[in-house]
């Protein structure tokens, strides 16, 4: 019997494209339609759909502006726990994104309406909006970065007998790395697609190829995936 597989599309935000992007990665626009044709992909036949959001309020702590103007983005802030049981993590400041309800928090919209189409026709689908607790990161659809809150994302894949997940969209070296690491550890056969993500530094993808590697995800092309079903 084929496994069921559930498709993971992680963050195709106004916010994360080019080129009016806030935190714009390139790239990212031009794999927006090899997406909706995979969700779309009779062949593929999901048992399940799960997309992904940043969802902020406007003081979320991963933005530089939160901090006063003495902080900039894409510069490291050590934060505290917040649960305040001693522990810190250092974390990257961001550019302001993905704000609750803003155009830029919304999602390419071709990937959208196929997504809404999908969940029309009875598929099982799931929008996770993360990082909606102004106190934590978030890059990872499962957990804070913290492992305190978690999202539905996991006991929905369980509750839909799941086996295998595919994950695709942005950030290569962030959300996706992060929610394809999460899934591999939750038990999931966790695959990545490499050419449908985009990296925000792609020139380290081969040190981050090898850290997937290193938490059980496979890196695999669409091609060599489709290869294997």
């Amino acid at each position: 019997m084929k496994p069921r597989t559930a498709l993971l599309i992680i963050d195709m935000q106004g916010d994360f494209l080019p080129p009016n992007g806030s935190l714009a990665v390139s790239g990212g626009r031009d794999i927006i339609e090899p997406i909706v044709k995979l969700m779309t992909s009779k062949e593929k036949a999901w048992d399940a759909i799960v997309m992904s959001k940043d969802w902020h309020p406007h003081n979320h702590i991963s933005f530089a502006r939160s901090h006063g103007e003495n902080y900039q983005p894409y510069t490291p802030l050590t934060v505290k726990s917040p649960i305040d049981d001693g522990k810190t993590m250092v974390q990257t400041l961001w550019p302001v994104h993905c704000v609750q309800k803003s155009e830029g928090a919304e999602v390419a919209e071709p990937i959208q309406k196929a997504f809404d189409a999908i969940t029309a026709q009875g598929l099982p689908t799931l929008t996770v909006l993360k990082g909606s607790l102004e106190d934590r990161e978030y890059y990872s659809c499962f957990k804070d970065v913290w492992g305190i809150d978690h999202t539905k994302c996991c006991q929905f894949l369980q509750d839909n007998n799941i086996e295998n997940v595919v994950v695709v969209g942005l950030a290569y070296d962030f959300c996706v790395f992060h929610s394809s690491s999460d899934s591999a550890k939750s038990g999931f056969h966790t695959t990545v697609l490499r050419d449908l993500a985009r990296a925000v530094d792609p020139t380290k993808n081969a040190q981050t190829e090898k850290q997937y590697r290193e938490n059980g995800v496979t890196v695999s092309t669409l091609e060599e995936w489709e290869s294997t079903i």
